[in-house]
Formats: C-alpha cells, structure tokens, sequence
C-alpha cells in the first residue's frame, strides 16, 4: 500500500496506489464524497466536488443540464495491481427557479453502477434565523433594541436592502456592511422599542448572484411578547 507514481497525477488530485498485499489482491469502488450520499448547496453556490476510490477502469454521468465538470476527465483506465483516488471539481448554474432541485451523478465501474446526488436550495444560506424551508423570520420583542442576520453567500458583490421604503423604527446599525465579498457575514440592525400593542414588521432582502432571499423582521407589540400568531 506504498507504491505510489506520477507527480502530475497527484497534482491534479489523481492518486495511483499499488493494492497488493503479499500475494493476495482486492478490488473495490466506492464514493467518498459526498460521504452521506447527499451534498446540500445553496442558490448562489455554483461549486463542489466528486471524490471517489476504484480499482476498475470507471466512467461518470451528469444527469442535470444545470451541473457540469469543465476541464474534467469523464472516464479513465486504472493499471492492474493499483486502485485510483480521485477529486473531480463540478460545476453548477445559479438556482434561479423558485424550488430545490436535485441532480444525480453516476459512477460506472466492475460492471454496476453507483450513485451519489446534489441538493441545490432556491434560496440562500441564512444561518440566522434558521429556517428549514426558506421562510426567513426575525422575531424581536417589543423592547428590543438590536438584533444581526446571519448568513454566507458564494460570490462577491452580494446587497442586503430593505423591500421597499426602510420604516422609520429600524435602520442597519452604523458602519454595518450592506454589500461585500463572498464569505460569511453578520448585520447588524437597530429597532426603535415598541411601545404600543400592534405588533409591526419589514422584510430584508438579500441578493447574491441574481437570487434574492426575504427575510421577514417581526417585532412584536407591549401585550404580545412570546404569544403565538
């Protein structure tokens, strides 16, 4: 389990490795990544990755036009006596619909086939507040007086705006980013305290990539705080 040769190959995220043992031999194939045979993306996440094991020569499909391998081996031989470790890079189009959807991937190799999929959600990855389904809901009580979004976005030049005209009772706290590179980020917002029995709200919107995400900010009212809707 030593042996191992070419350093362009290795590079390039492609291992040989010799798989004798003394005099005996195995063969095997399987997908290590996605590793629960799920990988979840987000609307604005247009990148991921394949990586699997194989000691047979092998051969992908993609089975959705929205996914792609550019630039990426779709088949390949693997020399008697060694098994392949390899890391493909896969490519995906914005979600742009208004579901999830769900694209397969299938390793052919010994004869049989072997599948793994891809997850994509129509909207973006806001970690604060949770939501399982997209309907984004900030709730704040009455006398609350600031609270952040949370979230990650895929690409640069993501915006965060309110829908329509800001109301007067809650603005994005000072020096706090409305627009930035990709990555992980948190905003801060300010809210005036509620002092009458109307609960009031606004909606967030946050754009990345053409996709845009509302996110609800409800602030309860004096005689409200903590009941149900």
């Amino acid at each position: 389990m030593k042996k191992f040769f070419g350093c362009a190959a290795l590079l390039a995220g492609v291992v040989f490795a010799s798989c004798d043992n003394k005099e005996n031999s195995y063969n095997f194939v399987s997908i290590v990544y996605p590793a629960a045979g799920e990988a979840v993306l987000y609307a604005d996440q247009t990148s991921d990755s394949l990586r699997f094991v194989t000691t047979y020569d092998w051969s992908l499909a993609l089975m959705a036009d929205w996914m792609h391998a550019e630039g990426e081996a779709m088949a390949g031989e693997v020399p008697a006596g060694y098994f392949l470790n390899q890391k493909m890079n896969l490519q995906f189009d914005v979600n742009l619909t208004d579901t999830v959807r769900v694209g397969f991937v299938y390793l052919y190799a010994d004869g049989k086939q072997f599948g793994t999929y891809y997850t994509q959600k129509h909207y973006l990855n806001v970690t604060h507040p949770f939501s399982p389904d997209g309907s984004f809901v900030l709730e704040d009580s009455a006398m609350q007086v600031r609270d952040s979004l949370v979230f990650t976005t895929y690409g640069d030049g993501w915006t965060l705006a309110f829908k329509g005209e800001r109301p007067s009772w809650i603005d994005f706290e000072a020096g706090a980013a409305t627009t930035g590179k990709a990555g992980k980020h948190s905003v801060a917002y300010t809210l005036e305290p509620n002092t009458t029995t109307e609960e009031r709200a606004t909606v967030l919107q946050l754009t990345s990539k053409g996709v845009t995400t509302d996110i609800r900010v409800r602030q309860y009212g004096l005689k409200q705080e903590g009941s149900e809707e």
